[in-house]
């Protein structure tokens, strides 16, 4: 509950350091760069996003073929454990991967953000 109050109040202190800034206008180049750091950031974001979905559909392939292979006995239990411990493996390297990408994409929007209110 903190949590939620806490949230808008540093939204309303950066909309109040917005509206303190100077008003100066943007170059065309400035807007291009913004907008061009903006883009690559939505493509990493998007490319990490496409592991994390490929990590889920070979998790889950990995369980319905080790599930399969329980019921129809036609691969052993061994290789069966091997199966579902590297779909784990598949899914939290998945997972680190997007939430590494999320975490550098944050900072790099938040330096960009802290240059533009110095």
């Amino acid at each position: 509950m903190l949590k939620k109050d806490a949230e808008p109040k540093k939204e309303e202190d950066l909309i109040d350091l917005f509206r303190s800034l100077p008003n100066r206008k943007l170059s065309d180049i400035e807007k291009q760069m913004i907008f061009i750091l903006i883009e690559k950031s939505k493509i990493k974001r998007e490319r990490s996003m496409m592991i994390l979905n490929k990590g889920f559909l070979i998790f889950f392939s990995f369980l319905i073929v080790a599930a399969l292979a329980k019921v129809n006995e036609f691969i052993s239990q061994k290789y069966i454990n091997i199966l579902f411990l590297l779909g784990i493996a598949v899914l939290i390297t998945a997972v680190i991967l997007y939430y590494n990408v999320v975490a550098e994409e944050e900072k790099s929007l938040d330096r960009l953000l802290d240059g533009f209110l110095k």
